[in-house]
């Protein structure tokens, strides 16, 4: 049955009715001039996001559902919690980052090798999707094209395209996933995924589009912790041999990935990342400690005894 709609009622609140409506969830404020700067700095519906791991009746978000903190939640706590996922989010985006170009860059070479006379192969109906080509003849037009590199390309030579290696530096990460998926030879996958050392192609797929959605949500500023995948992580692959039940739809499964990606790229990088996570996770539970066990199932980080 379709659900009626109603009219919207609600009305913007001051900082004095903010603040007097986290008390009445149950939050502890001490410092209401500290609690007016959160406020400001973060805003009210922002900061509601990340009070949802502290309410008494997490996760559910259904009629069993209530607004009600778990006792002894401070305002720090939670704004503690807020930091944690923006520095996650920003130590993810450099190394997602990194794997983009990594990815971007073996199978520009690769490709580009297998095919020496075919400079366009990325639309080359003998190599991917007439599908593939059809849309991103759209989206060379709409977005490519007009880059200055490109714009130059075209000055100075024929052709509707221009080579791949220049062409594949101004694509997103949803196209490159695309490409992936639309190459018509298993060998040319193989390439790519090899590269990895991911010899199956269906679990490289499962990879490029768990990073795809991670970074998305990290570019976002979507909360990680407790993040619910629309693409399940799948195991038996090389960065997921066994998958705890549970997990294939959260955070801890994604995270493994990219370790396992990165790994692939730098052992050094690989290191240089855990150590990030785990200061920023150290810094977290010196602020909220209420939270170890939930950071520990929703991510799978845990911390090395000191």
């Amino acid at each position: 049955m379709k659900q009626r709609k109603v009219k919207y009622t609600k009305v913007v609140a001051s900082y004095d009715e903010q603040i007097e409506r986290l008390r009445t969830r149950g939050v502890k404020i001490y410092d209401e001039i500290k609690a007016q700067e959160y406020l400001s700095d973060i805003g009210y519906y922002r900061l509601g996001f990340y009070i949802f791991p502290f309410e008494v009746t997490y996760p559910f978000l259904d009629k069993r559902r209530r607004h009600t903190v778990k006792e002894g939640t401070t305002i720090e706590e939670i704004v503690a919690f807020y930091y944690y996922n923006v520095d996650l989010r920003n130590i993810l985006n450099k190394y997602l980052s990194r794997i983009e170009i990594a990815i971007r860059s073996t199978m520009v070479y690769e490709l580009s090798n297998k095919y020496p006379d075919n400079q366009f192969w990325y639309v080359d109906p003998d190599v991917v999707s007439s599908e593939f080509i059809r849309d991103f003849e759209m989206i060379y037009d709409k977005t490519i094209r007009s880059k200055e590199p490109i714009r130059r390309h075209h000055q100075k030579y024929y052709g509707k395209f221009a080579p791949a290696w220049k062409t594949m530096e101004y694509t997103t990460f949803g196209n490159l996933e695309a490409l992936f998926g639309s190459l018509l030879h298993t060998t040319d996958q193989c390439l790519i995924s090899n590269h990895f050392g991911e010899p199956a192609i269906s679990k490289f797929k499962n990879y490029l589009s768990v990073v795809r959605e991670v970074r998305n949500s990290c570019a976002h500023g979507n909360v990680i912790v407790g993040l619910k995948l629309t693409n399940s992580v799948e195991a038996k692959s090389k960065a997921c041999p066994t998958l705890e039940k549970g997990t294939q739809n959260t955070f801890n499964g994604a995270l493994r990935i990219i370790d396992y990606l990165i790994h692939q790229i730098s052992v050094n990088r690989a290191e240089e990342m855990r150590n990030e996570i785990s200061d920023a996770t150290a810094k977290l539970y010196s602020k909220a400690p209420s939270l170890q066990s939930l950071v520990q199932q929703k991510t799978g980080i845990i911390l090395p005894p000191t």
